[in-house]
């Protein structure tokens, strides 16, 4: 495999190869709860135009996107409600009630200003298993500590049991669950794990480059 390279910069292109790894990754949530959008062309296009790009750290193969991980940082969010974005892809009346809805969303996602909250972590279908998802938390811890922010949260589904793994073995500890039913069922999931890493910075995990 070619090597993976950690940046957070990006240029035009890579922003649209996010949107399409976002949509990828997350088909059903961004249809029935995040953005309610039901084509990959609308939801690539309102992604494109939310995504604070800044809030992301991206992992190229090839200069190609092959992971992202977006955070948020109090109200500051990788994917903030942008109602322009949905106005320029729906109908006004479409574009309010989705938008209103996702904010409703959004504020159960917002935290303390030094508390980091993953939202969302991504690698693509053939990059998987060569450790991608190591190196984009490692790099969090990293800007986490610039920032001086010790409190890592984040949410997995019950069903992504392998990443609830990834996250145990990187020493995020389960604080609690959520049945989450019928409200999420039809975006693919039936419970919520949320876990939290609280780093000290004279023995984080990271490793400087």
């Amino acid at each position: 495999m070619n090597q993976i390279r950690i940046t957070q910069q990006l240029n035009a292109h890579q922003q649209e190869q996010v949107a399409h790894l976002f949509y990828e990754a997350f088909p059903l949530k961004v249809s029935h709860l995040w953005f309610y959008a039901k084509t990959k062309k609308q939801a690539v296009q309102l992604l494109s135009q939310s995504i604070q790009f800044e809030q992301g750290i991206y992992a190229l193969r090839n200069e190609e996107v092959v992971g992202f991980l977006g955070y948020n940082i109090g109200k500051e969010a990788f994917t903030p409600a942008n109602y322009v974005a949905f106005r320029n892809v729906y109908s006004p009346f479409v574009a309010t009630w989705r938008f209103l809805c996702y904010a409703f969303y959004l504020k159960f996602h917002l935290y303390h200003e030094q508390v980091l909250h993953i939202d969302p972590i991504a690698v693509s279908e053939d990059a998987r298993g060569h450790g991608i998802g190591k190196l984009l938390l490692s790099k969090l811890e990293q800007v986490a500590i610039n920032k001086q922010i010790t409190t890592i949260n984040l949410e997995v589904v019950d069903t992504n049991p392998s990443a609830q793994k990834l996250y145990e073995r990187f020493g995020y500890m389960l604080q609690k669950e959520l049945k989450s039913g019928p409200f999420t069922a039809m975006a693919g999931f039936k419970k919520v794990m949320f876990m939290q890493k609280c780093l000290d910075n004279t023995n984080s995990s990271i490793q400087s480059e």
